[in-house]
């Protein structure tokens, strides 16, 4: 079957619908599977290292929960954290935090 040309209004108006839905479907499709990509890709990840890999164990340092890394050494904060840590420097100052978060690398670094 070979698609000619349509040869009315009617024709053309139908061809420029059917070509709009089918467009439509296409980029839902896309969208979907997106999403379903990044879903699988969180969970396959999920509390590991973004370095090596390796599974994060969840520790408290003031008050703040760290996932570090036993293996590379990296440390990565939830958005909680992330944002008690932002509180801590606007009520505290900056060194204060800075202080102590480096306080907490040592004690990480000095663990077996």
């Amino acid at each position: 079957m070979t698609s000619a040309k349509p040869s009315t209004l009617e024709d053309e108006y139908f061809a420029r619908e059917d070509a709009e839905r089918l467009r439509k479907l296409h980029f839902e499709e896309v969208r979907r599977l997106a999403e379903h990509e990044k879903e699988e890709l969180r969970r396959l990840h999920h509390g590991r290292c973004a370095e090596c890999g390796m599974q994060l164990v969840p520790e408290t340092g003031a008050g703040i929960l760290i996932h570090h890394c036993p293996n590379c050494g990296g440390a990565f904060l939830p958005r909680r954290s992330w944002e008690a840590l932002h509180k801590t420097v606007e009520a505290h100052g900056m060194m204060a935090v800075v202080e102590a978060v480096l306080n907490w690398f040592r004690a990480a670094a000095a663990k077996p």
